[in-house]
């Protein structure tokens, strides 16, 4: 008994020496498709006799891949001591995503014959490396199928933080829509499930500094970097990278690509001085791992280092469009510097449209999103805003995601992209992955990234019933197992809502090898039976009798009847007088079936009737009788003038009752940062007075993107003629917005306006910036709002300057206002008040002296803690304001409250507002009401209240304004008769 205790108290001191071994000191495998590289503390080995041993077999089966003594070498790497022991020549099964192969690695110290320590850990033989300007795993290229926002660290609930089943859930269901690789930190339990689903990773450094960082004292920001600094000491920075940051991850054989930094200075000399660093750190690192790439400097590197030129662009979100992708084709458009040749492009931030848990975009407080928010939903009511941010979340990540893949035929460079967008609806309140819910895009991202990809190039999505439509196919091969695509077939068909198919058709494609692509440009003769309506073009690829890819392209299709149920001119004809040199309009117009005069002067001018200005027709003879059209104008005249470019405007300008400018800012100019000024051109025209006469018959979803008109393809230069928009303008003075009735408008924060009409005695100037009489023939939708105006032009109704507000008006519900605040224009700011989730609520509600709301205190909740919805909840005095790159409302550095205002008409025999009025803030604030020429009322609201005020109303046009503490949040205004 006594020495079976003796021996049982042995052995359980020999497996206690095991234990903190394995505990203490880290094993970690560096592998090829054909090596590894084990490397480990100098400290592990106890005695300098001391031998060594490596087991490497699979856990599967226990199949033993290589066993043998092996012999220490000095490690690479900085500021510690390691031992390496390298075996080659092996042949494993090699780990990919599709069969994730994993082996234990078991390396055994002996002393003589006895085992004194064993340290294990899991490895996947794959080697991930830069060829050509391609990413390759096992020496086959391979295009990164990413998303940047995942869990862990997004405000889970803690316990789900490190749970391997919820990593495990995730990880499969982002297996199941086709995604290949993840952004995520370091979190062991999620890299372990990574490593066994084939999940690839995104890990690192994403940060603004390295190590401790520097105290930098002079920002040199001119986007959105930041600068944390690093090391002075160079080598203390690789040796923070190698043992702490990213050496903890390094045994990961899912790990792929190392980020060294994220969003540092890229122009001045803090840019240097970080390319300096982040160069000298590149070389060291790819040394110590040469089994991964690097991406020096996320988002703003462009490749002057490290493994991988990588961009961050949010077109189609905070500024420019979802188009603006297509400039990928061309480096000299997304790269400032001389682009080299052998480097790999990925785009690992990009599409953002941030929503909330309930789907609307969340307005984010002291950012850009607000104002995002706004040019792609617009003032459209709130019950609908949810579905419109699905819809265009969706389309701008099938433009970025698509684009990359289909425009590898003209850059081959093209090589990976990571949607930073937010897929599911729930973080803080789940109890498990189910509980997340994902939302909409997430069918776009399945489809979007099936390996085999079929993707539509299509520049027509408004067409004519009988025309004919040329979209291309374009196919990718991705296939899962690196394996040629074999006599392919495509089957396409359009159908109507109802899934009723009106053409159908097929065209063989052959052959397509792994990694390539292949387009086939269709002829498509639409029946001329179709009615009016929404349509898809549907495709699939036929490959071995199996389905291996599909898509599809929306449609609108009109009939005849689409451009004749508009209000009958016949009336007015005789006095439509049309002056139109260059002869486009007249084109236009005469293939619309529409009488006119044509005039080459203005001489004789008649006493009313409408007088349209064709396209850049306002020359110097239209500037040098603006007297004359003023008195037209002034005697119930109505003039319509259609787009003039920045040189024409100047002479419209002479007979305009507020000027106007034209901006030379192009909305899909790829530069970064972009312009703080509303881009000239644009898409997704929101009406702020959707029921006016202009849009009869006209939906938000057809005045999103037109129809080319000069048969552009991805293979031409420049862009194709889609936008609705192309010579925008703004109101020089922003108070005019007093006397001008903006009907449409587009871009970021709305500040763009694409139809305005400014009123003059008896009649009216409209003015229009859209991109109308090219395409009149190819586009039904320009066809009808070209009818749409020349019809409200002649009719005598329907012209009013200001709304009519009959209902209480609750701030911030968009249909309640009627299109009566135009943001920027009036100073009347949103405010946003954030749903606070339980597990956040002990940290409170930070109001800020500028009176934004912010849960915690932190305004960067949408991405970090996308949990937490902001909601529109009034409006704020906030004004005067401009708007900064990307588009956050920046106040008037000189004024010291805020100023809001609004103009509106009131039913007859009203003479009473009232005001329901908040104060946020921890303290007594004051707010300034001034109805038109009245005594100002001024009143002290309390911390934390809710007041009603009442001013009294002399007149049925009413300008009201409200002025004082920025915090002040205006919840209701009310028009009703106190007798």
């Amino acid at each position: 008994m006594m020495k079976r205790a003796l021996l049982l108290s042995f052995l359980f001191l020999i497996q206690i020496s095991f234990s903190t071994a394995q505990s203490a000191y880290q094993l970690t495998p560096f592998t090829g498709v054909d090596y590894v590289r084990v490397v480990v503390s100098s400290a592990f080995k106890t005695a300098p006799d001391n031998t060594f041993k490596l087991l490497i077999s699979s856990p599967k089966d226990g199949k033993v891949l290589w066993q043998g003594p092996v012999k220490a070498t000095t490690a690479v790497n900085e500021g510690n001591n390691h031992l390496a022991f390298t075996v080659s020549n092996l042949k494993p099964v090699l780990w990919t995503p599709h069969n994730p192969f994993l082996y234990n690695v078991t390396l055994q110290q002996y002393s003589g014959k006895t085992l004194k320590a064993e340290l294990k850990e899991r490895a996947g033989f794959r080697s991930f490396e830069r060829r050509k300007g391609n990413l390759y795993l096992n020496g086959k290229p391979i295009f990164l199928r990413g998303i940047a926002i995942n869990p862990p660290g997004r405000g889970i609930p803690d316990e789900l933080e490190t749970s391997r089943a919820f990593a495990l859930d995730y990880v499969k269901y982002m297996k199941s829509i086709n995604v290949n690789i993840i952004r995520i930190p370091d979190e062991e339990a999620w890299f372990d499930v990574c490593d066994e689903l084939g999940m690839m990773v995104f890990g690192g450094n994403y940060s603004g500094k390295v190590a401790a960082g520097e105290k930098v004292k002079d920002q040199e920001k001119v986007g959105d970097e930041t600068d944390g600094g690093f090391p002075k000491d160079y080598d203390k920075g690789v040796a923070w990278y190698e043992n702490e940051k990213l050496g903890v991850i390094a045994h990961h054989p899912s790990l792929m690509v190392y980020a060294m930094t994220n969003e540092t200075p890229f122009k001045g000399s803090r840019a240097d001085a970080w390319e300096k660093f982040l160069d000298y750190a590149f070389g060291k690192l790819k040394k110590w791992d040469e089994t991964r790439v690097y991406i020096a400097n996320a988002g703003y590197g462009y490749g002057k280092t490290g493994d991988i030129l990588d961009i961050h662009r949010y077109w189609g979100w905070y500024y420019s469009s979802p188009f603006t992708f297509l400039h990928i084709r061309d480096h000299a458009k997304i790269v400032p510097y001389p682009k080299k040749e052998d480097m790999p492009i990925t785009f690992t931030e990009c599409v953002g449209n941030y929503t909330g848990p309930d789907g609307r975009y969340n307005l984010t407080p002291q950012h850009k999103n607000p104002s995002s928010q706004l040019a792609w939903t617009g003032h459209e009511r709130q019950d609908l805003q949810a579905q419109l941010a699905d819809e265009h979340q969706s389309f701008t990540l099938r433009q970025a995601t698509e684009s990359f893949r289909q425009l590898r035929s003209v850059n081959p460079d093209l090589s990976g992209v990571f949607p930073f967008t937010i897929l599911f609806y729930n973080w803080n309140t789940i109890e498990k992955f189910a509980d997340m819910k994902p939302k909409p895009v997430t069918d776009q991202v399945k489809i979007s990234y099936q390996p085999v990809l079929l993707s539509w190039e299509c520049w027509t999505p408004n067409v004519y019933a009988g025309a004919e439509i040329n979209p291309v196919a374009h196919i990718s091969n991705d296939d899962n197992d690196f394996k040629d695509l074999k006599n392919a077939k495509l089957v396409y068909q359009i159908r109507d809502k109802a899934y009723t198919i009106v053409f159908s058709d097929s065209v063989n494609i052959g052959d397509i090898p792994y990694y390539s692509t292949a387009k086939k440009k269709l002829s498509i003769r639409l029946p001329k039976d179709l009615s009016s309506g929404k349509y898809e073009l549907t495709g699939k690829i036929i490959s071995a009798g199996k389905q291996v890819s599909h898509n599809y392209y929306k449609l609108f299709i009109a009939d005849d009847n689409f451009t004749k149920a508009v209000v009958p001119i016949e009336s007015v004809e005789s006095s439509v007088l049309l002056y139109d040199k260059e002869g486009k309009t007249r084109k236009s117009l005469a293939a619309l079936g529409l009488k006119f005069n044509n005039i080459g002067s203005f001489g004789k001018l008649p006493e009313k009737g409408v007088l349209i200005i064709g396209e850049n027709a306002a020359d110097q003879e239209l500037a040098g009788n603006a007297t004359a059209i003023r008195n037209f104008i002034n005697g119930g005249g109505r003039v319509v003038a259609l787009r003039q470019d920045s040189l024409r405007m100047i002479n419209l300008n002479q007979l305009a009752i507020h000027k106007l400018v034209n901006r030379n800012v192009d909305i899909d100019d790829p530069v970064y940062p972009v312009s703080s000024k509303s881009p000239r051109n644009g898409y997704y025209v929101n009406a702020e007075r959707p029921n006016h006469p202009l849009f009869a018959g006209i939906t938000r979803e057809n005045m999103r993107i037109w129809s080319d008109y000069t048969n552009w393809d991805e293979t031409k230069a420049g862009l194709p003629a889609i936008k609705p928009v192309t010579d925008g303008f703004v109101l020089e003075n922003k108070e005019d917005v007093a006397n001008t009735a903006i009907l449409a408008n587009y871009s970021s924060g709305l500040q763009g306006i694409a139809i305005a009409e400014q009123f003059m005695g008896n009649g009216s100037l409209l003015l229009c910036g859209l991109d109308i009489s090219n395409r009149t023939s190819v586009d039904p939708v320009a066809a009808r709002i070209m009818l749409n105006m020349v019809s409200y032009a002649a009719s005598a109704t329907g012209h009013e300057q200001h709304q009519l507000i009959s209902s209480p008006i609750v701030w911030g519900e968009y249909e309640t206002e009627k299109g009566i605040v135009v943001d920027a224009y009036s100073g009347f700011l949103v405010n946003a008040t954030p749903r606070v989730p339980p597990n956040y609520l002990g940290k409170g509600i930070v109001v800020t002296k500028e009176g934004y709301q912010l849960a915690g205190g932190n305004r960067s909740g949408f991405n970090t803690r996308p949990g937490i919805q902001y909601v529109a909840n009034g409006r704020r005095p906030f004004g005067p304001y401009v708007q900064s790159f990307g588009g956050q409302p920046l106040p008037d550095k000189d004024s010291t409250e805020g100023v809001g205002s609004f103009w509106c008409r009131i039913p007859q025999g009203q003479n009473l507002a009232t005001s329901v009025a908040w104060n946020p803030a921890k303290e007594p604030v004051q707010l300034k009401i001034k109805v038109n020429d009245l005594a100002e009322v001024n009143k002290t609201i309390p911390a934390g209240a809710k007041i009603a005020i009442e001013t009294p109303v002399n007149a049925e046009v009413v300008k009201m304004t409200y002025s004082g503490d920025r915090r002040v949040v205006i919840l209701e205004t009310a028009f009703s008769k106190k007798n």
